[in-house]
């Protein structure tokens, strides 16, 4: 009867250890599942969003938008990196209408620069998407709708609203092909020159399509129509726009062409890419700046077929 109870006791133990192990490899698992968030900043070259982890102490929408309007508030820079909000602007308060979350600045938020209003605009709207209920993202400034640069209301912005502008995965590369314009001997006709790319994948397309083209053209019979010493200070598309700014080496030092040639040689190159519909430029974030002969930038540009060659045409 003795050999009998210890055998049990041994199973009963044993049962019992084995129920323990169990619990722990589930919890394990819930914990590998869990969900992640992420905090954004601006990079000191203002170029780009840069993410870092962010854990919020309760995973509820309330909760979390509290949170994070707190945060960026706060305008605590990470680091190198900046605050996603200049110190002057501000997110008043928050509405959530259904899945769409209302968000309301001060005034001083159209007072941002385009290039760096088109990464903060990007980066709150990613950070509140991460919300649990919320789908869109729509903006108030001073109690009225948030107008775009051609005055239409910009409405209600998702994931897909805006290209990659932040820097992950900086050493995967990818590979792509480009349609750049360049000028016949005349100087007069655009001309295209398919062009093989090899870069890394952190980099948006519009920056490597502007870098190529400041390159010049590989094709015999091709030529130049931005100067080499150009740079490309910063671009970005968002509704429809694409926003190149140049340093003052693309007006100090233009070639000797048509206007038109040049400006039609950044516009076609950038708009064969599909993602945009017009094309505004600027000269260290100028847009009202004037080219040598006097010819204004302040414009929205749009594809333009006229001068593309006949033969380029017919093939």
């Amino acid at each position: 009867m003795r050999k009998i109870f210890c055998i049990l006791l041994s199973v009963l133990v044993a049962g019992t250890l084995l129920t323990g192990c169990t619990v722990e490899v589930q919890e394990e698992k819930s914990d590998s599942v869990s969900l992640q968030y992420y905090q954004y900043y601006v990079n000191k070259e203002e170029t780009k969003l840069e993410q870092e982890d962010y854990v919020p102490e309760q995973e509820t929408a309330e909760f979390m938008l509290q949170d994070m309007t707190t945060a960026l508030n706060e305008k605590k820079p990470s680091g190198e990196n900046l605050a996603l909000l200049p110190k002057e602007v501000e997110l008043k308060s928050y509405n959530l209408n259904g899945s769409t979350l209302e968000l309301q600045f001060n005034n001083q938020y159209s007072k941002t620069s385009r290039a760096r209003e088109i990464l903060m605009r990007s980066g709150v709207v990613r950070t509140f998407l991460q919300i649990p209920g919320v789908t869109g993202v729509k903006f108030f400034v001073g109690g009225n709708e948030l107008l775009d640069s051609r005055g239409q209301p910009v409405g209600v912005m998702n994931s897909e609203t805006f290209v990659e502008l932040w820097g992950t995965d900086k050493d995967a590369y990818r590979y792509d092909t480009f349609t750049l314009y360049f000028t016949d001997k005349t100087g007069k006709k655009l001309v295209e020159e398919k062009r093989n790319v090899y870069y890394k994948r952190s980099l948006p397309r519009e920056r490597v399509i502007l870098e190529q083209l400041i390159k010049g053209p590989m094709v015999k019979g091709n030529y130049p129509t931005i100067p080499e010493t150009a740079e490309v200070l910063s671009v970005s598309t968002a509704d429809g726009v694409c926003y190149v700014d140049f340093n003052s080496a693309f007006r100090d030092s233009m070639l000797d062409l048509p206007v038109d040639t040049v400006i039609y040689s950044v516009v076609n190159s950038l708009l064969d890419e599909e993602k945009a519909d017009k094309v505004q430029i600027s000269i260290e974030g100028k847009d009202d700046a004037a080219l040598g002969d006097g010819t204004s930038l302040y414009n929205f540009y749009g594809w333009n077929e006229e001068l593309i060659s006949a033969l380029e045409m017919q093939n």
